[in-house]
């Protein structure tokens, strides 16, 4: 376990360096300036900051520390009844745990040991997939080489099918980080003397951690749903104009919050199509959702639908992070992580596209990215036939 120590107190470095020592390789910093650049290369497991210091304070390095090394867990400490600095840290920072000080040592300990658990069964997970992902080549060869083979292929799918269903368990330890932020929240509402404005940020924190929560297990829910062989689309008469209108309204308040200008074209004449309207209401939200989560501030979001050569077009472009060639090769399978994270702390499951892609098939149509690069804006058109 590697742990970095940041705090301006030199003898309570020391103490700090000789109590965890004993079972961590500890390195520690007395600025967040002198700290930074020990990030790139030590990469540490837990970093553990104090919130008051020189120029640059915990949050603010807390925050720095994630583009640089974005597996750490992080720890802030703070004076006792810091609230807007724990508030600014959940929202800015990530951080997963706070301690008041004068720090208990033993319950430091814990809170290390339990992060660095989360930290181990992540990079686990990461494992997993990359094993899934090279077990489905594998087995796409030898289907494709030898159908003899079919019922010994066959066995080895039972067998991914359980290393998917084990990876799927893992993922749901995700939920793990909206929870803890809820239980700070619940801690601090405990106490007395909370201004008006720290109970709507602790409420906020709230909001946001069920919407991540709801989007993991809906997300999950719907993979299960229509991977199953036995799933087809319950397909009636879909009118276009109002479905796409109702899920555009749901997205304003969201565009809103990251001063993006979210631009709509649906035209008069949009056709009736044939259409599983709740399996379709996923693609576009996920669509939506995308451009706005990689959109950042002040950018730009539009959705135009239109009908051509017998085809309903339905186009969500952005001017955010875009995507680079990988990405846009690797963007529809399941549980991919892509490049580019999201610009305002959302969250991201890595199922959004191979739902978006799975529905559109299942309804004889097609989807496709087109985007000139990183920071070059992204745009996905779906068509479906009419």
């Amino acid at each position: 376990m590697r742990l970095l120590f940041v705090d301006d107190e030199v003898q309570f470095l020391d103490t700090l360096r000789e109590y965890f020592e004993t079972f961590a390789t500890v390195t520690t910093a007395q600025s967040a300036e002198e700290a930074l650049p020990i990030l790139s290369e030590f990469k540490p497991d837990v970093i553990i900051s104090d919130q008051r210091m020189g120029l640059i304070s915990g949050v603010d390095f807390l925050q720095k520390s994630i583009t640089v090394s974005p597996d750490s867990e992080r720890i802030l400490m703070t004076a006792y009844g810091d609230i807007s600095s724990v508030v600014q840290s959940i929202n800015k920072a990530r951080i997963s745990y706070y301690l008041t000080k004068p720090v208990d040592f033993q319950q430091l300990k814990l809170a290390i040991e339990q992060l660095s658990e989360a930290s181990t069964l992540r990079r686990e997970n990461d494992l997993l997939i990359k094993k899934l992902q090279q077990s489905n080549l594998e087995l796409e060869s030898k289907v494709a080489e030898r159908s003899a083979e079919l019922q010994n292929a066959y066995t080895i799918l039972q067998q991914l099918q359980n290393t998917r269903e084990q990876m799927v368990r893992m993922a749901v330890h995700d939920l793990k980080t909206p929870l803890g932020n809820m239980e700070l929240v619940l801690h601090e509402l405990e106490r007395d003397g909370i201004s008006p404005e720290d109970n709507k940020d602790l409420l906020d924190i709230v909001k946001q951690s069920i919407r991540i929560m709801k989007g993991l297990v809906e997300d999950m829910l719907t993979v299960a749903v229509i991977s199953q062989p036995q799933f087809h689309l319950v397909k009636g008469d879909l009118e276009l104009i109002p479905f796409l209108t109702a899920i555009c309204s749901s997205f304003e308040q969201a565009a809103k919050h990251k001063s993006i200008h979210f631009r709509i074209n649906i035209p008069n004449d949009l056709p009736i199509i044939q259409a599983d309207s709740q399996q379709l209401q996923h693609v576009v939200n996920n669509l939506i959702s995308n451009a706005i989560k990689y959109t950042p501030y002040n950018g730009e979001v539009a959705l135009t639908a239109w009908h051509e050569s017998g085809e309903a077009i339905i186009q969500v472009k952005d001017s955010g992070l875009g995507m680079t060639s990988d990405d846009i090769s690797q963007a529809f399978q399941e549980f991919r992580q892509l490049s580019a994270r999201p610009t305002g702390g959302e969250s991201s499951t890595g199922l959004g596209l191979f739902i978006v892609k799975k529905i559109i098939e299942l309804h004889g149509g097609s989807v496709s990215i087109f985007s000139e690069g990183k920071d070059k804006g992204t745009t996905f058109t779906v068509k479906l036939p009419m």
